[in-house]
């Protein structure tokens, strides 16, 4: 009875360094567990999102085209409307689809922004659909539509863990669209000269010093920049 007393500390030591022991594995395992669980879910979140976001906004290029065609928006390309309205229920079935991705795997943040984006541009397809008119009405709702769609992408990247602050502001025009404007505005000026008929000051030309038969012409050096075929 002595031997075991004395032996007691010893197999108690045994016993609590077992149950630390299984403890902090089974600790460790379920950490693991959580870990490896969340990586995948973040992946898979990420490619909802970025899915979803996607369709959202071929749903808005068919908005965009049909609203050229209506004359509510310019730079871009319009289409025939019986053939934009069935793209665009395409495009609204493959955003839907998507949809529920979203909700099974999005926090409820990205949640609420994924459902105001869709419901901004669910304004801009009343446009598309000849529901809603007015040019500047258009920009007002698709001025909104953009501001919806930041609100998504800064909740997905919070959701997603990335780091970066604010998505920077879309600054509109860029620095070569001036140039651009510029030549489109010479072009048209030019265009609209020939249609009425005005020529332009011609820059008046040297008269060629007659022909001299008597004389044989000479060959011109290699380097006379005449003598070169573009």
């Amino acid at each position: 009875m002595r031997e075991f007393v004395q032996q007691l500390p010893a197999l108690l030591g045994v016993v609590v360094g077992v149950v630390m022991t299984y403890l902090l594995t089974a600790w460790g395992e379920r950490a693991r567990w959580r870990r490896e669980r969340r990586i995948r879910w973040d992946a898979d979140r990420m490619q909802a999102y970025v899915e979803y976001g996607n369709s959202v906004k071929r749903v808005v290029h068919v908005t965009r085209r049909l609203a050229v065609t209506r004359g509510l928006a310019g730079a871009s390309e319009g289409v025939p409307l019986e053939d934009g309205l069935q793209e665009l229920n395409q495009a609204n079935a493959e955003r839907t689809a998507r949809w529920e991705s979203v909700l099974l795997l999005g926090d409820a943040k990205t949640i609420a922004a994924a459902r105001a984006w869709h419901q901004s541009v669910w304004q801009l397809e009343f446009f598309a659909r000849g529901m809603l008119d007015g040019a500047e009405e258009w920009s007002r709702a698709y001025a909104e539509y953009e501001a919806a769609r930041n609100e998504y992408y800064r909740c997905a990247r919070t959701s997603l863990g990335v780091e970066g602050g604010e998505l920077p502001a879309t600054v509109w025009p860029p620095p070569w669209y001036s140039r651009y404007s510029a030549k489109v505005a010479a072009e048209l000026r030019d265009a609209a000269d020939a249609d009425s008929g005005t020529e332009r000051t011609a820059v008046p030309m040297p008269i060629p010093a007659p022909a001299q038969p008597s004389r044989p012409a000479a060959s011109a050096p290699r380097n006379d920049p005449e003598n070169v075929i573009p």
